[in-house]
């Protein structure tokens, strides 16, 4: 079988968490770069603070196709009594958020009974396949996500650093417009598929 990921829309910059950092602060009117290694720099700080926060919100707040994987759940245990449901299966280590929970590898019959808990889940399924939002680095962000975040970053810097109500409004009218392009650009990027053996593929050959 093959797997078939995202379209060069999504294409990853390779960009940094400074770079990002630096373009939220050009958008509050910062002219020249900061070096986020100081860590001595109050600007440093307070941006650090916000950062991960805003980060973690944007990326589990929306099933972003770059982020989304699926996998099989093979580490699993029978719970405790305490448990609702007879089995805990260990979660991924990069995951950020549960989308669904499927029976089978096909990803077609959904299971609505299981519990979440930090690192597993626990359900009657004997066996489990998971489509869940990961962790990802910033090197993997396409074009599109980092310009609705950087705007979106901005936006939540914007009083502690500047204080000004006017810049702020703006901001948060560009992050909403920018929102709305990612999601649409996003929303245009080839779901994962699985193409498994069949008489015409063998024919292509």
């Amino acid at each position: 079988m093959a797997t078939y990921g995202i379209s060069s829309y999504g294409a990853s910059t390779g960009i940094s968490s400074s770079e990002i950092k630096n373009l939220a602060l050009f958008e509050l009117g910062f002219v020249d770069e900061i070096d986020f290694t100081d860590l001595t720099n109050e600007t440093v700080k307070k941006v650090n603070r916000i950062y991960s926060t805003t980060l973690l919100y944007v990326l589990s707040n929306y099933p972003w196709r770059f982020i989304l994987k699926r996998a099989e759940l093979t580490d699993r245990s029978n719970a405790t009594d305490s448990n609702k449901y007879q089995y805990n299966y260990v979660t991924p280590v990069n995951m950020l958020t549960i989308r669904t929970l499927y029976y089978d590898a096909d990803y077609s019959s959904p299971i609505k009974e299981y519990e979440t808990y930090p690192k597993f889940i626990n359900t009657d399924a004997t066996r489990a396949f998971i489509w869940y939002s990961s962790i990802v680095d910033e090197d993997e962000f396409p074009t599109y996500f980092v310009d609705y975040f950087k705007y979106k970053l901005a936006v939540d810097l914007c009083f502690n650093l500047t204080g000004d109500n006017n810049l702020l409004g703006n901001l948060f009218k560009m992050e909403q417009a920018m929102l709305i392009s990612a999601k649409n650009i996003d929303a245009k990027q080839n779901k994962t598929r699985i193409i498994r053996s069949s008489p015409f593929l063998a024919i292509r050959g």
